[in-house]
């Protein structure tokens, strides 16, 4: 009896079919076809046999409160519940997430087996087996499962075998013996297709979901648990539902993909809430997992707050672990010491999560200013991963493992290792972490452009970054938001910044000391000699005395850049007896950043690319040392920069035109027979490979009166902003506006 199957007649011969296959018809998805035909059905021909099957649907559809009412008048006059009524009042508790009602009648629910058929036997230990993993108790569930199988296969029913090979596979991974998890999931799945139990399907499949999850197949996963929801829907199996929208949530959170995982949370918390199921705890905690990335940590901490204590409530580890690991993270400014006792309780519980809960631990360790505890718990953690396969807990351990090691090469191996498993995982958001990481553990220009670069991102994903934020990677790569020691600006004009404030220009006392930081900025951190450099500062006097006054404009610049001796002399400029150079790491210069943003932008694919090239287009000022125009020492550089300005500028009216070329093909495609109309201002720019690129994308050359090779001349713009313009109006803005992206 399926779906399609008519309940019609007269009350008793629905009554009667009911009875007899309306547990088969459940399972194939007519929960609701038997609810609507049992309220046809007077009181007096409703027997134990027929609520029995009522209450089974009504609990697939989400109703454990009618379900549990149809179950006692089944067991209206016994002592203790038979195992047909007991499998299912206990699977209507566990579906609910009430673990101490389900225990409760596991516990006074009788043995006999008279009048009792193999699939309720087997169907008993099964959902015993599914309390005891839930509580964590992998042994006791392991007897469970194991004498359902037995049952299951010396009966031959397909139903039965089917949940009793999904439990035996959930228990199988409790222990990490992956191969027979693996194996019984697969023989599942066979059975109750045999079956035709789509309510079993959904429920494999959900397993099946969780093991990918596991070991971190994330795609597969999500593949799966959408799978999941739909046979869920068709069987009418609304407990699944929620449950695949919970764990939708937690693969794309994993992801990195936090909008989607909060609307799947939502969703799954909406579900829950309206069956009233405990395991609503899963999806609030999943919720504080959102607010936490997004520095959001008072939401973060009330969610967590109300998932532990729904979990404590029912000592569901898998609300229970998470809740505690997750809370120990946002708690640890307020209260470190709670901190560490949450996050050690979650260790010793250790199923589901323990690395988890042990890379938990080790922020904590690390925030707390325990490097070498942090350093070892870490290294607990990755191994717990390993033999769990789990890598995202592997990534996270690599991560904490290289913030609390002191060995600058170690921290970058593990950051690198971190990183490429990040990315091999899919997780843009922990990859793009990683790689603030290995910024941060280098210095100069290119190392500054790729951290903001990263910080660019993870604010574009939605990613809080802060030293206060909670336990965790993204804490030890935030910035301080305080400024570098010294910055120094030479495009658009030139200025010195210490700590963020502008030198005064009467703080200099000589010319020549700013020249002198001018000309050093222009060599990039070569060291120029002193004798080239007395000739460049003091170009018509061949005196003796030359040498004195390069060592007085020395010691003075050196008082300009750090007047209160913070520093050793040679921090920002080094000098010795033949030569004097600029310190790139020590130093923020203006034009390095710029060039390090055109090398990582040309050099992007994909998404990023437009980005990096805004970002590098943002950067450039205007002319190196405009104040300078007649300095011979600053013309190669100038033009450096100029070219490589107008190589980006390039690059993104490119951009901008094939945009528009495929916004106009698909216009034509919705608007099929409009003719186009010619656009009136031609943007032509030269492509990355040299060839012209017209409004629309397509190649050629320049229209007459169109330079090919605009470059900025006449007088210096204002030091706000210089753009490289073509035809009275910049590059940027005639790209823009062709593609419909400027919106001022």
């Amino acid at each position: 009896m399926g779906v399609g199957t008519p309940l019609d007649g007269e009350p008793a011969v629905i009554a009667r079919a009911i009875a007899e296959r309306g547990s088969d018809m459940v399972a194939s998805g007519g929960g609701q076809a038997v609810i609507d035909a049992a309220g046809r059905i007077p009181t007096e021909l409703r027997t134990p046999e027929l609520e029995l099957v009522i209450g089974e649907a009504q609990m697939v559809r989400g109703d454990p409160e009618a379900a549990l009412a149809s179950f006692r008048r089944a067991a209206a006059g016994a002592d203790r519940p038979g195992p047909a009524v007991a499998w299912r009042a206990i699977a209507t508790h566990f579906l609910r997430g009430d673990l101490d009602a389900a225990r409760g009648v596991l516990g006074s629910a009788t043995g006999s087996d008279e009048g009792v058929t193999p699939r309720d036997r087997a169907l008993l230990q099964v959902w015993a087996a599914q309390v005891h993993r839930r509580l964590g108790d992998a042994p006791r569930a392991g007897e469970e499962a194991r004498s359902a199988l037995e049952i299951a296969e010396a009966a031959g029913d397909d139903r039965a075998l089917a949940a009793a090979h999904n439990v035996a596979g959930l228990v199988a991974a409790m222990t990490a013996d992956h191969a027979s998890a693996e194996t019984h999931l697969r023989s599942a799945l066979a059975a109750a297709e045999r079956a035709g139990d789509l309510v079993v399907t959904a429920q494999i499949l959900s397993g099946t979901g969780t093991m990918e999850f596991e070991r971190s197949a994330f795609a597969e996963g999500i593949a799966t648990y959408e799978r999941a929801a739909q046979v869920g829907e068709t069987a009418g199996f609304t407990p699944m539902l929620a449950q695949a929208r919970m764990n939708l949530g937690l693969l794309k959170w994993s992801l990195g993909r936090l909008d989607e995982a909060a609307r799947e949370y939502a969703d799954a918390i909406a579900l829950y809430r309206a069956s009233g199921s405990r395991e609503v705890a899963y999806a609030i905690v999943g919720k504080g997992d959102v607010h936490r990335e997004r520095g959001e940590l008072a939401l973060a901490r009330a969610a967590y707050q109300e998932g532990l204590a729904l979990g404590e409530a029912s000592g569901d580890r898998q609300a229970l672990v998470p809740a505690l690991y997750q809370l120990a993270k946002v708690v640890v400014n307020d209260d470190p010491d709670e901190a560490l006792r949450l996050a050690q309780r979650a260790v010793d519980l250790g199923w589901p999560d323990l690395p988890w809960a042990l890379n938990a631990l080790g922020w904590v360790q690390l925030c707390r200013g325990d490097g070498p505890a942090a350093l070892e718990t870490g290294r607990r953690a990755a191994d717990a991963a390993r033999e769990q396969r789990d890598r995202f807990g592997l990534a996270e351990s690599l991560s904490l493992e290289a913030m609390a090691s002191r060995d600058p090469r170690a921290r970058r191996r593990l950051l690198e290792e971190s990183r490429a498993t990040w990315r091999d995982l899919g997780d843009p958001l922990r990859g793009t972490l990683a790689e603030l990481a290995l910024a941060r553990c280098s210095s100069g220009a290119a190392a500054l452009a790729a951290a903001e670069a990263a910080e660019r991102r993870l604010r574009r994903m939605g990613a809080g970054l802060s030293v206060s934020g909670p336990a965790g990677l993204a804490r030890f790569v935030a910035s301080d938001g305080g400024s570098a020691p010294v910055e120094i600006r030479v495009l658009g004009g030139f200025q010195v910044l210490r700590d963020g404030v502008a030198v005064p220009l009467g703080a200099w006392q000589s010319r020549k000391a700013r020249d002198l930081l001018k000309i050093l900025v222009t060599r990039r951190g070569r060291p120029a000699s002193r004798e080239v450099l007395a000739d460049m500062l003091w170009p018509e006097d061949d005196s003796d005395a030359l040498a004195g006054r390069l060592s007085v404009a020395l010691s003075t610049l050196r008082s300009v850049l750090d007047p209160e001796r913070r520093f050793p002399p040679d921090h920002f400029i080094a000098a010795d007896a033949s030569a004097v150079s600029l310190r790139p790491e020590h130093v923020r210069v203006d034009v390095d950043v710029f060039f390090a943003n055109v090398d990582a932008a040309l050099a992007a694919a994909g998404e990023d690319a437009r980005e990096r090239l805004e970002a590098a287009e943002a950067s450039y000022m205007g002319d190196l040392l405009e104040e300078d125009p007649h300095a011979e020492w600053a013309v190669a550089l100038r033009e450096q920069a100029r070219a490589a300005y107008i190589r980006v500028t390039r690059a993104l009216a490119a951009a901008a035109a094939r945009l528009l070329a495929h916004r106009q093909h698909g216009r034509q495609q919705r608007h099929a027979g409009v003719a186009a109309h010619a656009p009136t201002d031609v943007v032509v720019v030269e492509g990355m490979d040299g060839g012209a690129v017209h409004e629309g994308g397509q190649r050629g050359a320049a229209p007459v009166g169109m330079p090919e090779h605009p470059r900025p001349r006449g007088p210096a713009l204002p030091r706000q902003r210089r753009r490289l313009a073509i035809g009275g109006r910049p590059v940027m803005t005639q790209a823009n506006e062709a593609a419909g992206l400027d919106h001022a």
